[in-house]
């Protein structure tokens, strides 16, 4: 493995820590945005459907005191005050949104015998009597009649006016002495010097069917429908479902409920904490610290949990505190995400740079070697062309001798020329081979008459061996030549303890009844050199790159003897391998297809056409 240098070494280090400080930071505050992010979209959400219930309470609040404003004192001299509420219960109902809002109208007086009598509100109408009543209104007027008949404030009413009207001060002071009975539902005013209660029977089906109804859509609306399930509940013993949105919420107790507000106040002090939203503000100065809240008070002491409550809770993705839980999630996985891609960035910067590093280092290693190579054979042709020129060869057996060395050096950087070329040629893709049926003894004999030349002067002995009766294979001639003489020229240049090479072919081993043994035939070169490390194994096809072994034993060469031997054995649709251990030499081992008669058609002048792609990944019966 090439190290690069110390300085190096320390920079990336110093990199990689820097960037993962870096990482770690982002993270945490990425964390903290999110986490702030979502509860500002928590607290808003929270503000908008505080708001949205304060608006339906108080378009409600606007419906039902309409009336009672209408039916104020009667101020007007020479009619009786049964007349004037008449005509302005006419009058509202000329004017109101939801005019059978009001159901009936009565008025309740003490009689000087002691029992009240009910009077409806129709001009010349005789009292009604009680029987005739419905049942709660029967009720209601009975509980009247036990009020109005105690000496002291009703055991109904245990707040003194004082409080009350500190409790209730923002209804206006026409609205203050009226009161609300859940059971009717009524709206009923005492006018206690008098006697007199008027009693305004509402519509519970009106109610139910449009005014909740308009409410829920006018104030809990999205582009789609609307955003949540309304439904205003009563408790108590038997639930009931004054209206609902949606089939079904509302019939029990919702316990994952967005919001929930009193519809009807109690007259106590407490009774100000009527609006409950799924998220509460740390202090309460939202858009709802400006709004104050105004209801009518019940009437009849009841207990707690029979109070008419709104009800909502978010239609879509759940409840908007799991929304919000589920944001925040989101938010963070993808965060995660974002780091995650700017940590894999970060490394395969980090890894592009080093390899980048490398690169740059063995290319500047190989245009050293190249230059050594290029000087030696340059010097050498450049002291002889001096000799000859300046006259110090004056006979034809110097010349010739001469002649002899200028031709091997040409031909030393004419090789070197040629191994540039090659490789930048497999490298691009642009090296064309020509298929054909190949002997594999006809190479080997190819390979060392080529190489005969290295290997007497190295004086290595060979040995060749080649199994009888092995099948030919496909492959292009001088390609497969080139491939097994840098094999050749490798071994010669690192064999040099034993000084011996030996050349193999045979088929490849395996089970015959597997049935792919003998599909490729094997061509082997070892030798008994110095081997090669386990860690230099991983990098010896790579281009440029050269052993520190090698390095150290200064045995000079470019390192791309064997990278154009891996691109032509993969070009060839072959394979090249290596099997080495440091100190007992190595072996390269390329396998080429067999050919198949019955897979490819030969032409006239031998030229081989594939009719399977196999060798091939352009269409079948191309020619190569």
């Amino acid at each position: 493995m090439i190290r690069l240098p110390l300085k190096a070494r320390f920079g990336t280090a110093a990199a990689i820590v820097t960037a993962a400080a870096v990482v770690v930071a982002l993270g945490v505050l990425q964390y903290r945005w999110n986490r702030d992010a979502s509860d500002a979209t928590g607290v808003r959400l929270a503000d908008a459907l505080q708001l949205s219930m304060i608006n339906w309470h108080l378009d409600l609040f606007r419906n039902l005191s309409e009336v009672c404003l209408t039916m104020r004192m009667p101020v007007e001299t020479g009619r009786s005050d049964v007349e004037q509420y008449a005509d302005r219960l006419e009058e509202w109902r000329s004017l109101a949104r939801y005019p059978d809002l009001v159901a009936n109208v009565y008025i309740v007086r003490r009689t000087r015998q002691g029992p009240v009598e009910v009077m409806p509100l129709t001009a010349a109408s005789p009292p009604l009597d009680r029987a005739t009543l419905p049942r709660p209104v029967a009720d209601l007027v009975r509980e009247l009649e036990r009020t109005s008949a105690s000496p002291g404030p009703p055991p109904s009413e245990p707040v003194p006016a004082r409080q009350l009207t500190e409790s209730f001060y923002n209804i206006g002071s026409a609205l203050q002495v009226w009161r609300f009975d859940s059971t009717v539902p009524a709206l009923v005013r005492s006018t206690l010097p008098d006697a007199e209660w008027i009693l305004v029977e509402l519509d519970e089906q009106v109610l139910r069917d449009r005014i909740l109804p308009d409410l829920a859509h006018r104030y809990f609306q999205g582009t789609d429908g609307l955003d949540y399930e309304v439904a205003v509940v009563s408790g108590g013993p038997v639930r009931r479902l004054i209206y609902s949105s949606d089939p079904g919420f509302g019939d029990g107790d919702v316990a994952d409920a967005d919001g929930r507000m009193d519809v009807f106040g109690r007259a106590s002090a407490t009774s100000g904490r009527t609006v409950r939203v799924f998220h509460r503000t740390s202090t309460n100065n939202g858009p709802t610290a400006a709004i104050g809240v105004s209801w009518f008070p019940l009437l009849r002491p009841i207990p707690v949990e029979e109070d008419w409550q709104l009800v909502v809770r978010h239609r879509r993705g759940g409840p908007l505190g799991a929304f919000v839980a589920q944001m925040r999630q989101r938010g963070l996985a993808v965060s995660f995400i974002a780091l995650l891609a700017l940590v894999l960035s970060v490394s395969m910067l980090l890894v592009t740079t080093t390899r980048a590093q490398r690169l740059a280092r063995l290319q500047m290693d190989f245009v050293t070697a190249v230059s050594h190579e290029l000087r030696t054979p340059l010097t050498i042709i450049g002291s002889a062309a001096d000799n000859i020129a300046s006259g110090v060869v004056d006979t034809r057996e110097q010349l010739q001798e001469y002649g002899t060395v200028i031709g091997h050096e040409v031909g030393q950087l004419s090789g070197l020329v040629e191994r540039i070329l090659l490789f930048a040629s497999t490298r691009d893709g642009r090296q064309k081979y020509v298929l054909e049926p190949l002997s594999p003894a006809d190479i080997i004999d190819g390979v060392l008459t080529g190489t005969g030349g290295l290997i007497r002067a190295a004086q290595f002995t060979v040995e060749r061996e080649v199994e009888p009766d092995l099948p030919a294979v496909i492959g292009d001639r001088i390609a497969v030549s080139q491939c097994l003489e840098n094999l050749v020229t490798n071994a010669l240049k690192y064999g040099q303890e034993k000084r011996w090479i030996r050349l193999r072919a045979a088929l490849t081993p395996g089970d015959a009844g597997e049935g792919d043994a003998g599909d490729a035939v094997e061509i082997s070169v070892s030798d008994g050199g110095m081997g090669i490390g386990a860690d230099d194994l991983p990098h010896i096809f790579d281009p440029f790159y050269r052993s520190r072994s090698a390095q150290k034993a200064q045995i000079h060469g470019t390192g791309l003897g064997l990278a154009v031997a891996k691109q032509i054995a993969d070009g060839l649709g072959g394979s090249l391998t290596v099997t080495s251990v440091a100190g007992r030499g190595s072996t390269f081992t390329l396998r080429l297809r067999r050919f198949d008669p019955l897979a490819s058609e030969l032409s006239a002048d031998g030229t081989v056409f594939l009719t399977t792609p196999y060798l091939l990944q352009d269409p079948p019966r191309r020619k190569v």
